[in-house]
């Protein structure tokens, strides 16, 4: 399949039970044409008929047996989406349990898939889609590749950092760069980087073809690939997310990290991005000490983002914990940030005064806490997402309805108990009047704050700010924790005391 095909399959069907085996047929077989093995087709499938019966629980309970529902199946390049959609009841309400934690395991959708997320409409029903990978040719595959690596670890015992050299160019991603980036991916963190996808060098094509990722990559004078830096959109929003950078092991220490990021910035404003944020880890301070040297400021503290396997390798053993890592996050505006009035529970002013000012955007702060008109029946869309790569969860509202909280603890706890999530993240539209009060709400059920989520709020007229609470469900390494700069500290302190 060419990387610019695109294939879409769709059933309409009623929601009833005597046709589960005409969902199951035609799950299996589009992921036969996607190229899956036999077993996973199988399974696969199975978790396929498991979301539509959820689904299908949905409206039954909702006394809607009669709605049709639509299944489609995209498949492309990069992956296979599953999309369910009804226009009965809205998924998660009531005693439905969206991931299924009464069926088995090895066909739940959650633990089959690798994304999954799910968007309530109110009276105009929901969507849950289910996103897999195809199976292409992984770095671990190239035996031979493999064996060198090993031996290469065998041989070097401390790597010693040469003196800056101006002997590289930075240039955007080619296909034929696909295997040197999945090999130095490999290189660094074995099999513990959290993106799994930058092991496969036909799925990092895939996704710069589509645009999800802008890569740029590192080049010696003669043309060999030794370092990669990319901005990230998964949606193909207004922002991107910056990151996925990994240096050669022979060419650290020469500057390149910091040349490929100015690289990076000048790649999202060709591409008329609103800004980049990225996720410097809390274990060190250098990725830290390099956004702020480049412009960037802190505006969140991500508890528990990124899982304790996570180790560079050639790392310190001994700095290795149980517990899972944190990232603090920072936003680098590449356009004007025009003045923003923000709804913000009182006890949290303060800090986000200070955030406000160290980015230089104005805000004027409001800490009413007004209630939505519980009269309003409009369909305020939430928006609940799990990735499996790092068993992390993500809730966002389009607007704060009356019943957006109760919506949000309903996902929470699907989230946690059934997904297995180990940590949460919720992002409320700052500009909204009942954002205050929601997030009193949830902060007196257990949430915490993270800080603002720099233009994570998408609408029809752009991106606004968020206001990022989190609930870490797993241990957090708090030892290891280090803030650069004395925002950072703050965020420290008043999230962890």
């Amino acid at each position: 399949m060419n990387i610019s095909d695109r294939h879409e399959f769709r059933l309409s069907l009623p929601g009833l039970p005597e046709l589960r085996h005409m969902v199951r047929t035609f799950a299996e077989q589009t992921f036969r044409f996607a190229g899956f093995g036999k077993k996973t087709v199988e399974q696969l499938a199975a978790a396929v008929g498991s979301a539509v019966r959820l689904v299908e629980a949905a409206v039954e309970q909702g006394g809607d047996e009669d709605l049709p529902i639509t299944i489609i199946v995209a498949v492309d390049a990069a992956a296979v989406e599953v999309s369910v959609l009804e226009q009965g009841r809205p998924l998660g309400d009531g005693d439905v349990n969206l991931l299924g934690s009464d069926i088995p395991e090895r066909v739940r959708p959650a633990k089959v898939f690798d994304r999954m997320w799910w968007i309530h409409r109110g009276p105009e029903g929901s969507e849950l889609h289910l996103r897999r990978m195809r199976p292409h040719a992984e770095i671990r595959t190239l035996v031979a590749v493999a064996h060198r690596l090993e031996a290469e670890a065998m041989e070097r015992t401390e790597h010693q950092p040469v003196a800056q050299s101006p002997g590289y160019r930075f240039r955007p991603f080619r296909e034929s760069d696909s295997l040197e980036v999945a090999r130095s991916i490999y290189e660094a963190y074995g099999y513990t980087y959290p993106n799994p996808d930058l092991f496969f060098p036909e799925r990092i094509t895939a996704l710069n073809a589509t645009g999800r990722l802008r890569s740029l990559v590192a080049e010696t004078e003669t043309g060999v690939v030794v370092g990669h830096y990319a901005l990230e959109r998964p949606d193909l929003g207004p922002i991107a997310e910056a990151g996925q950078a990994v240096v050669h092991h022979d060419h650290r220490g020469r500057g390149l990290m910091q040349s490929m990021r100015s690289a990076v910035e000048d790649d999202g404003r060709r591409a008329d991005l609103l800004g980049i944020w990225s996720q410097p880890t809390a274990r060190h301070p250098f990725s830290q000490k390099m956004n702020l040297a480049f412009g960037s400021v802190p505006c969140g503290l991500s508890l528990g983002t990124t899982p304790a396997s996570t180790v560079l390798r050639g790392g310190n053993p001994s700095a290795t914990t149980a517990a899972r890592q944190s990232c603090f996050l920072y936003w680098h505006p590449l356009t004007p940030e025009k003045p923003l009035r923000a709804w913000i529970p009182e006890s949290i002013a303060a800090l986000l005064t200070a955030l406000y000012a160290a980015r230089g955007r104005e805000v004027i702060l409001e800490t009413e806490l007004r209630r939505p008109d519980t009269t309003d029946s409009a369909a305020d869309a939430v928006h609940v997402v799990f990735e499996r790569a790092r068993n992390v969860g993500r809730v966002w509202a389009d607007r704060i309805g009356a019943d957006t909280v109760a919506v949000i603890q309903e996902a929470t706890r699907v989230l946690h108990e059934a997904a297995g999530a180990e940590a949460l993240f919720v992002d409320l539209p700052l500009d909204d009047p009942a954002c205050a009060w929601a997030a009193t709400t949830l902060l007196a059920g257990g949430f915490l704050v993270s800080g603002v989520g720099p233009r994570f709020h998408r609408r029809p007229t752009g991106a606004e700010d968020t206001l990022r609470l989190q609930l870490p469900f797993a241990p957090i390494d708090r030892e290891g924790l280090i803030a650069e700069g004395e925002l950072g500290r703050m965020l420290v302190d008043l999230i962890l005391t």
